[in-house]
Protein backbone atom coordinates (compact mmCIF):
# COMPACT_ATOMS: atom_id res chain seq x y z
CA UNK A 1 0.00 0.00 0.00
CA UNK A 2 1.68 3.50 -1.45
CA UNK A 3 2.24 5.90 1.64
CA UNK A 4 -0.08 7.88 0.58
CA UNK A 5 -2.68 6.14 0.86
CA UNK A 6 -1.74 4.19 4.04
CA UNK A 7 -1.53 7.36 6.14
CA UNK A 8 -5.30 8.81 4.23
CA UNK A 9 -6.40 5.29 5.73
CA UNK A 10 -5.01 5.64 9.23
CA UNK A 11 -6.19 9.30 9.56
CA UNK A 12 -9.41 8.39 8.60
CA UNK A 13 -9.45 5.68 11.10
CA UNK A 14 -7.89 7.73 13.66
CA UNK A 15 -10.75 10.44 12.80
CA UNK A 16 -13.82 8.19 12.87
CA UNK A 17 -12.94 6.20 16.10
CA UNK A 18 -12.64 9.82 18.08
CA UNK A 19 -16.00 10.81 16.23
CA UNK A 20 -17.63 7.50 17.53
CA UNK A 21 -15.89 7.98 21.10
CA UNK A 22 -17.67 11.04 21.12
CA UNK A 23 -21.15 10.14 19.83
CA UNK A 24 -21.43 6.83 21.82
CA UNK A 25 -22.39 7.93 24.88
CA UNK A 26 -25.59 10.19 23.01
CA UNK A 27 -25.99 7.32 20.88
CA UNK A 28 -26.77 4.86 24.04
CA UNK A 29 -29.94 6.75 25.40
CA UNK A 30 -31.77 7.92 22.31
CA UNK A 31 -31.54 6.97 19.15
CA UNK A 32 -29.37 9.62 16.56
CA UNK A 33 -31.24 12.49 15.03
CA UNK A 34 -30.55 13.67 11.34
CA UNK A 35 -29.94 17.54 11.41
CA UNK A 36 -27.17 19.83 12.44
CA UNK A 37 -26.73 17.98 15.44
CA UNK A 38 -25.50 14.71 14.04
CA UNK A 39 -21.63 14.67 14.16
CA UNK A 40 -20.45 14.27 10.41
CA UNK A 41 -16.88 13.59 9.86
CA UNK A 42 -15.26 13.59 6.14
CA UNK A 43 -11.10 12.73 5.42
CA UNK A 44 -10.60 15.11 2.27
CA UNK A 45 -7.75 14.49 -0.48
CA UNK A 46 -5.94 16.02 -2.74
CA UNK A 47 -3.62 14.34 -5.13
CA UNK A 48 -1.58 15.50 -8.34
CA UNK A 49 -1.03 18.71 -10.23
CA UNK A 50 2.34 18.81 -9.64
CA UNK A 51 2.02 18.99 -6.11
CA UNK A 52 2.48 16.64 -2.89
CA UNK A 53 -0.54 14.71 -1.81
CA UNK A 54 -2.74 16.77 0.91
CA UNK A 55 -5.18 15.48 3.34
CA UNK A 56 -7.46 16.99 6.09
CA UNK A 57 -10.12 16.14 8.37
CA UNK A 58 -13.92 18.24 7.77
CA UNK A 59 -16.01 17.66 11.14
CA UNK A 60 -19.70 19.46 10.52
CA UNK A 61 -22.54 19.40 13.64
CA UNK A 62 -20.76 21.77 14.94
CA UNK A 63 -17.78 22.80 12.28
CA UNK A 64 -14.67 21.99 13.03
CA UNK A 65 -11.85 19.52 12.61
CA UNK A 66 -8.48 20.54 10.44
CA UNK A 67 -9.86 22.37 7.39
CA UNK A 68 -9.20 26.18 7.11
CA UNK A 69 -12.70 27.22 6.59
CA UNK A 70 -14.96 24.26 8.15
CA UNK A 71 -18.18 26.48 8.11
CA UNK A 72 -18.03 27.83 4.60
CA UNK A 73 -17.00 23.54 3.83
CA UNK A 74 -19.65 22.17 5.87
CA UNK A 75 -22.61 24.18 4.20
CA UNK A 76 -21.40 23.45 1.27
CA UNK A 77 -21.61 19.98 1.44
CA UNK A 78 -25.18 20.52 3.51
CA UNK A 79 -26.44 22.09 0.41
CA UNK A 80 -25.87 18.71 -1.16
CA UNK A 81 -26.54 16.75 1.59
CA UNK A 82 -23.88 14.65 1.47
CA UNK A 83 -23.79 14.03 -2.11
CA UNK A 84 -20.65 15.48 -3.07
CA UNK A 85 -21.06 14.13 -7.31
CA UNK A 86 -24.11 17.26 -7.14
CA UNK A 87 -21.47 20.20 -6.35
CA UNK A 88 -20.77 22.53 -8.92
CA UNK A 89 -20.92 25.51 -6.91
CA UNK A 90 -19.10 28.36 -9.19
CA UNK A 91 -18.84 27.58 -13.17
CA UNK A 92 -16.29 29.53 -15.11
CA UNK A 93 -13.75 29.64 -17.74
CA UNK A 94 -10.40 27.76 -16.84
CA UNK A 95 -7.46 27.47 -18.70
CA UNK A 96 -7.21 24.34 -20.86
CA UNK A 97 -4.00 23.00 -19.34
CA UNK A 98 -3.94 19.17 -18.36
CA UNK A 99 -2.58 18.77 -15.19
CA UNK A 100 -4.94 15.92 -13.42
CA UNK A 101 -6.17 16.67 -9.50
CA UNK A 102 -7.81 14.28 -7.93
CA UNK A 103 -9.89 15.00 -5.17
CA UNK A 104 -11.42 12.14 -2.58
CA UNK A 105 -13.44 12.21 0.41
CA UNK A 106 -14.52 9.53 2.83
CA UNK A 107 -16.43 9.39 6.12
CA UNK A 108 -20.21 10.11 7.05
CA UNK A 109 -22.89 12.72 6.55
CA UNK A 110 -25.58 12.28 8.39
CA UNK A 111 -25.15 9.13 9.83
CA UNK A 112 -24.64 7.86 6.11
CA UNK A 113 -20.91 6.97 4.52
CA UNK A 114 -19.55 9.02 1.61
CA UNK A 115 -17.00 8.04 -1.12
CA UNK A 116 -16.00 10.33 -3.44
CA UNK A 117 -13.73 10.65 -5.80
CA UNK A 118 -12.84 12.29 -8.64
CA UNK A 119 -10.15 14.14 -11.53
CA UNK A 120 -10.55 17.33 -12.48
CA UNK A 121 -8.35 18.30 -15.71
CA UNK A 122 -6.50 21.00 -13.64
CA UNK A 123 -6.74 23.38 -10.36
CA UNK A 124 -8.75 25.87 -11.52
CA UNK A 125 -11.55 23.19 -12.59
CA UNK A 126 -11.04 21.75 -9.05
CA UNK A 127 -11.80 25.04 -7.42
CA UNK A 128 -14.77 26.17 -9.46
CA UNK A 129 -16.20 22.99 -9.30
CA UNK A 130 -16.37 22.10 -5.20
CA UNK A 131 -15.40 25.79 -3.95
CA UNK A 132 -13.67 26.05 -0.73
CA UNK A 133 -13.85 22.27 -0.09
CA UNK A 134 -11.29 21.10 -1.37
CA UNK A 135 -9.43 24.40 -0.30
CA UNK A 136 -6.48 23.35 1.58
Amino acid sequence: MPFARRTTALALAAALGGLAATVAPAAAGAAPRPGPETPSALLLTVEGGGDDPRATLLVCGPAGGLHPDPATACRLVARVDGHLDALDVRPGPCTREYAPVTARAVGFWQDRPVAYSRTFDNRCELRRGTDALFAF
